[in-house]
């Protein structure tokens, strides 16, 4: 019985090391691009006052 919680506990802890050293992805959109911002041309300021 003992072997059997050692062996449940053992891999429960190699479980969340491999989802602790899992790289997190992220994704990239058109604005993190300011070149692409400025190849779009238009208003730098949308809400120009009067």
């Amino acid at each position: 019985m003992t072997l059997i919680v050692l062996g449940v506990v053992y891999l429960g802890w190699r479980l969340a090391r491999a989802y602790e050293s899992r790289p997190t992805t992220r994704v990239i959109g058109p604005d993190d691009d300011p070149e692409f911002l400025r190849r779009l041309g238009g208003d730098t300021n949308p809400n120009p006052r009067p």
